[in-house]
């Protein structure tokens, strides 16, 4: 119990420190961004019941409990081998699912080994990447729908209840918070940008290496930059996207990027994750499985596919931001249509198509699919609404309104 109240008391300290330091918010968004607050911990208990009545004992939080308390052990005795002692790792590799039981075990310490508390934590971390995201989308968007974008942000259910638990979800959002944070519509800041990468690569190096996709794409696809500049771009962007192409070819085995290479990949990872109600029809075309891979990942589950709570719920949260694109469609086309010239906006689109399209071909359930996409939807959010203002029909009247008159010339007729 001390440990859930204390994780709650460092909640509210963080949260109430880095919001003057992030943004300033008029009374609507406070009350959003408090919200926020009091939802992380709402999501925490409703996760932890999932976990242990709901789920079945299936859920990763328990494995990775299992090491972060080996590692605590080490971590009280000021033993730092679990960083270098490979027989310690799991599944023999530092980094991906072995890096989660590290914070995991600092948090357990923090906690005295309360469970909430451990939870609790990671959801804040979340927080602390979103509450980033907000700042660098106010930074670089001007039309910026703030109230709104707010209140989805820091009160949509996908994005307090997947990160609501021990997994690496929480620093996937802390990660891309710092890369969008880094990236300026007219100015860099890498030390934030490679900073936001590691943390990506330790938790999940494959999604790091998509973010390295999509910034390449702003120095390959950006036309705003005079020729001489964006010619040496381009070829320093081309280098870094064949690298990465060769970088994952070798990790994969591939010998090549073809259709075949890749159905044979896919029928591999693909029978990782075929189990349990939520395992859809198998798919193992390749390159002819994207159509099908597209539409799992940004419309499934379907709302007849709802069997459970869980799945109805992200039938409802996947439609939910669909009807806000095509709702805001103007908007939305307005986004796409900068992508070729504003630095965050190529990012996001490019990160956007990158993720839809790697986890539609090598990702086939259901469940997995909702957890996964939870990532994007921040940047759906900011489609929808980082152009609102240009195109919202009552403030185009107002601008009509009070467009000023015509200067009119004082100097004497001649006629």
């Amino acid at each position: 119990m001390v440990g859930a109240i204390f994780s709650v008391i460092l909640l509210l300290i963080v949260t109430a420190w880095i919001k003057p330091r992030s943004f300033s918010l008029d009374p609507v968004q406070s009350r959003n961004y408090l919200l926020g607050v009091v939802f992380r911990i709402i999501g925490t208990a409703s996760y932890m019941y999932y976990a242990i009545n709901l789920s079945g004992g299936s859920v990763d939080a328990f494995i990775y409990d299992n090491y972060a308390a080996v590692y605590a052990e080490y971590f009280k005795r000021w033993d730092f081998s679990p960083f270098t002692d490979k027989t310690l790792w799991r599944n023999g590799e530092l980094f991906y699912t072995n890096f989660v039981a590290y914070p995991a075990a600092l948090f357990m310490i923090i906690t005295g080994n309360s469970m909430f508390g451990m939870y609790m934590l990671f959801s804040l971390v979340c927080f602390a990447g979103l509450v980033l995201l907000m700042k660098a989308f106010i930074i670089n968007y001007p039309a910026l729908q703030q109230r709104y974008l707010a209140l989805l942000l820091f009160l949509f259910p996908a994005l307090w209840f997947w990160t609501s638990t021990i997994g690496k979800d929480a620093f996937m959002f802390l990660g891309l918070g710092f890369i969008c944070y880094g990236i300026a519509d007219k100015k860099l800041y890498y030390l934030r940008i490679v900073f936001g990468l590691a943390i990506l690569y330790a938790f999940r190096p494959p999604v790091a290496y998509m973010a390295a996709m999509a910034i390449a794409a702003f120095f390959i696809l950006n036309v705003r930059d005079v020729f001489s500049v964006r010619i040496l771009k381009v070829g320093l962007g081309t280098v870094l996207l064949l690298y990465i192409l060769n970088t994952l070819s070798a990790q994969w085995g591939l010998e090549e990027f073809s259709g075949d290479s890749i159905a044979t990949l896919q029928q591999g990872v693909l029978r990782n994750n075929d189990f349990g109600t939520g395992a859809l029809e198998q798919k193992s075309g390749g390159f002819t499985s994207i159509p099908r891979g597209v539409v799992d990942v940004l419309a499934r589950p379907f709302l007849w596919e709802g069997t459970n709570l869980l799945t109805l719920a992200s039938a409802i949260e996947i439609n939910f931001a669909l009807f806000l694109l095509l709702l805001n469609r103007r908007p939305l086309q307005r986004f796409l249509k900068d992508s070729l010239r504003h630095r965050l906006s190529t990012f996001v689109t490019a990160f956007v198509v990158i993720y839809v399209l790697s986890v539609g071909l090598f990702e086939n359930n259901i469940g997995l699919i909702a957890r996964h996409r939870t990532i994007i939807f921040p940047f759906l959010f900011l489609m929808a609404y980082g152009y609102y203002y240009q195109y919202h029909p009552v403030v185009n009247r107002l601008k009509r309104k009070i467009k000023p008159n015509p200067v009119r010339s004082h100097a004497p007729s001649t006629a």
